[in-house]
């Protein structure tokens, strides 16, 4: 028989299926039994299936009839071979870049701002005074201090002589010794309030904002200028209590950065929080990492990746090769029919999935042949050709 002829009675018989698959669920769409219709659906993949093997009856014939066109005429998939390996799983949660030294200053007196020394992008050193307070009313009164004070002095020096030599009474030598203590202890003072109209910074780091102009009142709690050191920096994420078990301190997690797609890197978790917020459920956990280049800017957005499954030896498969119908889960494997490769529905019990891939419970085993392209093609039985990827 001319093959070309066989072809067309196969691809005949299959429309004229189609077609009575059609007319029958036409005349059958007022059923209302589920049931009725999985047994025709079962009836109908039967009818397929048999088709199917006939097909490939008669395709082994043209073979051995040395018609090598028969090969040609099967559909072309890629295969793989299942093996097990590594599957990892991973929830992921944003977070946000908080520098670990970051120094708000305010003065601790009141009064005019006379002096600004640094402007916006300033490198500063712990210790740099940044700004002045008026101070003339306390330098006045330090004035007035010392001039008492050396007077005092004078006359308690006067006074220890003369009670050296036995002469005055003690009383004097006393409150002379008195009124020097005294005076002395208001001038530290003074200049200790003399000092706090200075603002110093208290770490290393840069001007990151100047929050009022020369001349402007400032008071105790006011900000004045904002100092921020990128060398350290916290990244702060909020978890869902559904992963608590999951993040412990010290555990790996991967941290990414959207500002920075190609950038990636392994932190310990540095602290976890100990109270749930009840209004969203979630906990706090925390990160530490070094800035070595300025990369990472306070205010930025993370990515954290946590590990919550770790498998050392499992069957795993691309997500996207998976398929769905009446029956389950289920992806196509090459098998052999009459001594010619066919696709065959395996069907499986999935696992967790992560970035793609799907962890397979049962279903799969290694060594099987997992049809990787070509697989949105196939049917049931269908006859295919391997070729290589």
């Amino acid at each position: 028989m001319n093959p070309l002829k066989i072809r067309q009675k196969l691809f005949t018989g299959i429309i004229l299926i189609a077609m009575f698959v059609a007319g029958c669920n036409r005349t059958e769409e007022n059923r209302d039994s589920a049931e009725a219709i999985r047994e025709q659906v079962s009836e109908y993949r039967q009818q397929i299936n048999e088709l199917t093997i006939k097909a490939n009856k008669l395709e082994r014939k043209l073979i051995e009839m040395g018609e090598a066109d028969a090969m040609r005429n099967r559909i072309p998939v890629s295969v793989r071979e299942t093996t097990r390996e590594v599957f990892v799983n991973r929830f992921k949660v944003s977070g946000t870049v908080e520098a670990v030294n970051n120094a708000m200053i305010s003065p601790e007196t009141s009064g005019n701002l006379t002096e600004i020394f640094v402007s916006k992008g300033d490198a500063v050193r712990s210790g740099q005074v940044l700004a002045r307070l008026s101070t003339h009313v306390i330098e006045r009164n330090i004035d007035e201090i010392k001039t008492s004070l050396e007077l005092a002095e004078t006359v308690y020096e006067r006074q220890k002589r003369l009670w050296s030599q036995e002469i005055g009474s003690e009383i004097q030598y006393l409150e002379a010794r008195n009124n020097v203590q005294s005076l002395q202890k208001r001038l530290q003072t003074l200049e200790s309030q003399k000092d706090l109209a200075v603002m110093r910074s208290p770490i290393d780091g840069f001007v990151d904002e100047t929050f009022v102009k020369r001349g402007e009142l400032v008071m105790p709690g006011s900000p004045v200028i904002e100092i921020v050191n990128l060398d350290d920096l916290y990244i702060n994420a909020e978890v869902s209590e559904a992963y608590l078990s999951y993040v412990e301190r010290g555990e790996m997690v991967t941290l990414r950065f959207p500002a920075w797609p190609g950038f990636e890197m392994e932190v310990p978790v540095h602290r976890v929080g100990h109270v749930i917020n009840p209004e969203n459920r979630t906990f706090r956990m925390q990160l530490k990492i070094r800035n070595h280049e300025q990369m990472f800017k306070p205010n930025m957005m993370a990515n954290v990746s946590i590990k919550s499954h770790y498998i050392e030896d499992a069957v795993v498969i691309p997500t996207m090769l998976i398929g769905f119908d009446t029956q389950g889960h289920y992806v196509f494997t090459a098998s052999e029919h009459d001594g010619l490769p066919v696709a065959r529905k395996s069907y499986l019990e999935r696992g967790a999935e992560a970035e793609g891939k799907t962890l397979i419970k049962a279903g799969l085993n290694e060594g099987d042949l997992l049809i990787s392209k070509g697989h949105h093609r196939l049917s049931e039985g269908d006859a295919i050709r391997i070729i290589q990827e």
